[in-house]
């Protein structure tokens, strides 16, 4: 999570998609930022605007531009899935090693707020803040420049950060999964046919 009084933007860190290479890019423009998840990093807006509602006192609520990630839901949970296989997570509950992804559907998202729909995310229940633009993750190399020109912060360079190992991929996932996958997560793929994008 990042806000920024003078640039007057916030970013919404969403989980597997370039969070950590967002923060890395733009830390340097912030006055607030958090980057590990137990201090507030993934909190999702209506935290954000819960915690720091006295910004009003500076900048005026609809003055922030703010900005997130969304992934395609199958790719999301591929990724999820995949990061949980990292030996820093054997012995843990949110390990996936030696997992099915079928379990991992069924079992491992079902107790897992990782795996809640994003777009929950990226509406403010205490109505401060408005999305601006939420970029598509397949559209980030071309949109994060687009939307550093908006924030007249010149260019900056997106590094490549917090990378997952590959142990599927979308390939190896059958029909019936994929379906299961964008049945659950149809709102997610609503809000990616109506994003909002304020470039």
């Amino acid at each position: 999570m990042l806000l920024s009084l003078n640039r007057k933007f916030i970013f919404i860190a969403n989980l597997k998609s370039a969070s950590s290479a967002i923060e890395a890019a733009l830390a340097p423009k912030a006055d607030i930022r958090f980057t590990q998840t137990q201090f507030g990093k993934h909190d999702p807006l209506s935290e954000v605007s819960r915690k720091y509602a006295w910004v009003k006192k500076y900048v005026p609520y609809d003055e922030f531009y703010v900005f997130a990630v969304i992934r395609d839901p199958v790719d999301y949970l591929l990724s999820l899935y995949n990061s949980h296989h990292k030996d820093e997570f054997d012995g843990k509950i949110h390990s996936t090693k030696n997992m099915a992804f079928d379990e991992f559907l069924d079992v491992w998202c079902g107790r897992s707020w990782q795996a809640k729909p994003q777009h929950l995310r990226f509406v403010d229940s205490h109505g401060r803040f408005k999305l601006s633009h939420l970029v598509l993750y397949d559209d980030l190399a071309d949109e994060f420049g687009q939307v550093c020109v908006h924030l007249k912060l010149g260019w900056v360079e997106l590094p490549q950060r917090n990378l997952s190992p590959v142990m599927l991929n979308r390939a190896d996932l059958t029909a019936a999964q994929v379906a299961l996958i964008k049945s659950r997560y149809a709102e997610d793929y609503e809000w990616i046919r109506n994003r909002p994008r304020l470039l």
